[in-house]
């Protein structure tokens, strides 16, 4: 009998060489809802820099009240999809049920009015939004028609139900109110309550965000390093030390910057800031984490030094962009070019996509009937770049192409720094490193341009601390991935920690952001901020949210949605209800569309025959940026959220920019597009990587 045998448990808590370790950002990019993330924070950072107002709490108020009712739809047609069916009846069903309840409490003598209270009418009108979805589910599943073509026929008989009513009751397009109805001053504050942001003071408020910001993001900083790095079995207590350090360092220089003035104190103030933080993460490395002790000598390829030259060639394009664009009122490119000059721009952006498609596809000219298949692809990737360079020089200003032109290449040349840095890892911890602190002093060197060619506060301060916090936080990752080894097998201990830092940074960092939102002080009503307020559906939209998110990840009913949607036949096989599963999901659309109506009736008093109609591809499409899979199976409710968010953000942020309103949905189609593009990229490189 061998030792193994004889001792069955010597192999316990030893991970199994069959299952292949994913490390922390592999985890993280696999996700769904990854790219909608990386997205949101792309597009609300570009409309911060093209407007003034975006980046306000008027601004963000008005963001999400459009996020909400569009991302509670949002969430619930992500369900369905999940389970592998679509619903083009949504749009229509939220202001047909909202229109059921109005007709629910109109008098009894007018036509279709049923004179209830609204205590009543309420519930009666979810009843009606259940039977909806039961429909709609049944039809699907004993007829065996895709649920596109029934769920067409129920938009169309809603559609038709919604003028029919209405022309019927007052020969109108509206149907009456439901501020008429009884128990309106009851259910009023409950669907359709308003913050207003100018009548709550709290002079201490600032203070709450910074702590809550700066704590949250040193908690999450910790957190990544606990899921990334080998813990070491004996602790330097040295190390706990110089993270203390680092910490009080930190809270010195931030009090610092806070309570004195002038260039050379933030200066002075920001040394200390970056010192400390740096030593503070090098004290974490020394005080958990296992040294290198692997060969650790720099080896860099020719493929690392074309990544790395290439992004910094391209970051040096956006910086020039930056400088020749003339920024002179808000003409639109086309108005300013010479005669001619677009076709010029169109034939070089046609040249360099095919050109690009060409090498990427074929490495160079393919041999036989390949050959058509290849100049196909490289035509069509030339058309495709011809037409969105001339749709953005239709759609923005001079000063939307400077911040597109300086912010595209930036963010490509880092990305490109970024994939060069991973490519060096593989060769050695220390020849990513390098790669790694070069990326650094990009940022830093970006952050400086920035300060130096921009007049505006928001940029010479905000954008140029934030790009300088984030240089420091690539230096110190690039200073400890050095010399610590990195996990190449699960730590449950330290995926837990790492997971109760996350979840206490994203608390922290809430609690700042909700107290700066939510509150004023003396000192902003004095100047007289612009008013903001949030209703009482961006709260109906957090709570749905979270209770989607919780079914869908933690519950047995999630379970079967993920299965019916990857393999209807398969789950029934195994003994989960598939057909039942179904028709609960058109169930909850229906729900959701019930809500959706009641938040918007209550709102605006009165509903109109055409409310909803159209916005199930809106739905759709914010399903679809938030990572959820077109064929089922694959996908989740808080990227559908954020994909509500992205869209609420594009649509209020067009206007907010002064660009041409016109070109709005072709906007959300280069979104869409990108979206699904970015979210398969992101995938197929996270999942090369297993």
């Amino acid at each position: 009998m061998t030792d193994a045998a004889a001792h069955p448990d010597a192999d316990e808590g030893r991970p199994d060489e069959r299952l292949a370790y994913r490390g922390v950002f592999t985890r993280m990019l696999v996700r769904p809802e990854i790219g909608a993330v990386i997205g949101s924070a792309a597009i609300w950072l570009f409309f911060w820099a093209v407007s003034e107002q975006f980046g306000t709490a008027g601004g963000l108020s008005g963001v999400l009240d459009v996020s909400a009712t569009l991302g509670i739809m949002a969430v619930a047609v992500a369900l369905l999809m999940i389970g592998g069916e679509f619903d083009l009846s949504s749009g229509a069903a939220t202001g047909a049920l909202g229109i059921v309840t109005i007709l629910l409490v109109k008098d009894i003598g007018e036509l279709g009015g049923a004179g209830l209270n609204l205590f009543i009418a309420i519930p009666l009108s979810f009843v009606v939004a259940m039977a909806l979805g039961w429909y709609n589910g049944t039809v699907v599943e004993r007829t065996g028609l895709p649920s596109f073509i029934v769920t067409l026929a129920t938009f169309f008989v809603l559609r038709g139900f919604k003028l029919g009513f209405s022309k019927l009751t007052i020969d109108n397009i509206s149907v009456g109110r439901i501020d008429e109805g009884r128990g309106f001053d009851f259910w009023h504050p409950i669907f359709a309550g308003v913050w207003n942001r100018n009548e709550h003071v709290w002079d201490t408020r600032d203070v709450v965000y910074t702590i809550g910001i700066l704590l949250g993001l040193a908690l999450f900083v910790l957190a990544v390093y606990e899921g990334n790095y080998l813990r070491k079995k004996q602790m330097n207590p040295a190390g706990l030390l110089m993270f203390a350090g680092g910490l009080a360092g930190t809270g010195a220089g931030v009090v610092l910057m806070h309570f004195t003035d002038g260039i050379s104190n933030d200066v002075l103030s920001g040394a200390v800031i970056a010192g400390s933080m740096i030593l503070g993460l090098i004290g974490v490395a020394l005080w958990r984490y296992e040294p290198i002790t692997d060969d650790n000598s720099i080896h860099l390829d020719s493929r690392v030094l074309e990544l790395a030259g290439l992004g910094i060639v391209v970051i040096v394009v956006g910086v020039v962009c930056a400088l020749v664009v003339d920024v002179d009122g808000q003409q639109t490119i086309l108005d300013r070019l010479p005669a001619g000059v677009e076709w010029l721009i169109t034939v070089a952006a046609f040249a360099l996509a095919g050109a690009i498609a060409w090498r990427r596809r074929s490495g160079g000219w393919a041999a036989g009937s390949e050959q058509w298949t290849v100049l196909f692809q490289a035509v069509r990737a030339g058309l495709v770049g011809a037409v969105s360079i001339l749709a953005f020089m239709f759609m923005t200003t001079e000063q939307g192409l400077r911040a597109i032109l300086f912010v595209g290449l930036s963010t490509t040349g880092l990305i490109l720094l970024a994939m060069a840095a991973l490519r060096a890892r593989k060769s050695s911890p220390l020849s990513g490193s390098l790669i790694l602190a070069l990326n650094s002093l990009v940022i830093a060197a970006l952050a400086l341009f920035i300060q130096a060619e921009s007049g505006h506060p928001k940029f010479r301060t905000e954008i140029f601390s934030v790009m300088m916090f984030g240089a420091v936080l690539v230096l110190a990752w690039a200073l400890v991935s050095s010399r610590c080894q990195q996990r190449k097998a699960a730590d449950h201990d330290a995926d837990r920690l790492s997971t109760l830092l996350s979840a206490a940074g994203l608390v922290a960092v809430l609690v700042g952001l909700i107290s700066r939102l939510l509150w004023t002080t003396t000192a902003e009503n004095d100047s007289g901020v612009a008013f903001a307020s949030f209703r009482m559906s961006i709260l109906w939209f957090i709570a749905v949210t979270a209770v989607a998110t919780f079914v869908l990840g933690r519950t047995k009913f999630g379970s079967w949605i993920f299965a019916v949607g990857g393999n209807k036949e398969a789950a029934r096989q195994v003994g989960v209800p598939a057909a039942k599963t179904k028709t609960q999901l058109f169930m909850i659309v229906s729900g959701a569309a019930w809500l959706v109506g009641l938040l918007l009736a209550f709102r605006l008093q009165t509903l109109q025959s055409g409310t909803g109609n159209g916005l199930e591809f809106e739905y759709i499409i914010a399903a679809v940026v938030g990572g959820t899979a077109l064929t089922g199976g694959y996908g989740s409710v808080l990227g559908a959220a954020i994909g509500a968010f992205i869209m609420a953000m594009s649509k209020q942020g067009i206007g907010l920019a002064l660009w041409n309103s016109d070109w709005r949905f072709a906007f959300l189609g280069v979104i869409l597009l990108g979206a699904v593009m970015a979210n398969n990229f992101i995938k197929a490189k996270a999942e090369a990587v297993r």
